[in-house]
């Protein structure tokens, strides 16, 4: 299967304070000798809004982001600090993306500071 590059406008989301350790340390992410990541899990897509990226989707099953707070930016800010993000659909989550290419700190800094999940009651 052959998936389009994300536009540099594409939303990017990822669930939680979004601090450094929180990137480091998430589940299937590497640290190579550079302290780069890769294997950050976040949802992205074209055209899509925070809400759209952050819903549960009845149809495929997928419980939407379940953090309280959640961090934004986009594809070309990823990029313009030296990394990438690349769908990487799952079944259950169309939107799902793979972060790679920068530091945890980095990453803090553009998803930081973080807001409030417009799927998450208060």
């Amino acid at each position: 299967m052959n998936i389009a590059p994300l536009p540099d406008d594409a939303l990017v989301i990822r669930g939680g304070q979004n601090l450094p350790d929180s990137f480091a340390n998430g589940s299937g992410v590497t640290i190579d000798e550079g302290e780069v990541l890769d294997g950050v899990s976040v949802n992205a897509a074209a055209g899509l809004s925070v809400n759209e990226l952050t819903a549960a989707n009845t149809v495929t099953g997928y419980p939407g982001i379940p953090h309280n707070h959640i961090g934004v930016t986009t594809v070309g800010a990823i990029r313009a600090a030296g990394g990438d993000v690349l769908p990487t659909p799952r079944k259950g989550n169309p939107t799902h993306a793979t972060l790679r290419g920068i530091t945890p700190e980095q990453a803090s800094l553009l998803f930081r500071p973080t807001q409030r999940n417009p799927n998450r009651k208060k």
